[in-house]
């Protein structure tokens, strides 16, 4: 701590010139390069997470376009259902006429 209270007083030329206090080239590269992986870091992680809302936006319309799929293949099973029973019907219906018309014929 003395050595950085009288390093504070002198000249700056004389700062450099003090053993053990001053960075070599080296120590300021990797200094330099820690903050510059860091800037790039920070710098993607914001780029991500400003996509996040569109992301979830997507992905909220993706599933509702899916379950609106879902309803509409529901639907439509339920329709050929509903068709192909009262196709039965019909046909039921027509084969009772035809027994109860044949059955009041006279045999002759």
């Amino acid at each position: 701590m003395a050595e950085l209270t009288n390093a504070l007083r002198m000249s700056p030329a004389s700062v450099t010139e003090l053993k053990g206090t001053e960075l070599d080239g080296a120590m300021i590269l990797a200094i330099l390069a820690v903050f510059g992986v860091l800037s790039i870091m920070l710098y993607a992680l914001k780029g991500f997470l400003d996509q996040l809302p569109e992301f979830f936006a997507s992905l909220r319309r993706a599933w509702e376009a899916w379950q609106e799929l879902k309803r509409a293949r529901r639907k439509a099973r339920e329709l050929e259902a509903a068709q192909r029973e009262a196709a039965r019907r019909r046909a039921a219906r027509r084969e009772a006429a035809e027994q109860q018309g044949s059955q009041s014929q006279p045999t002759a």
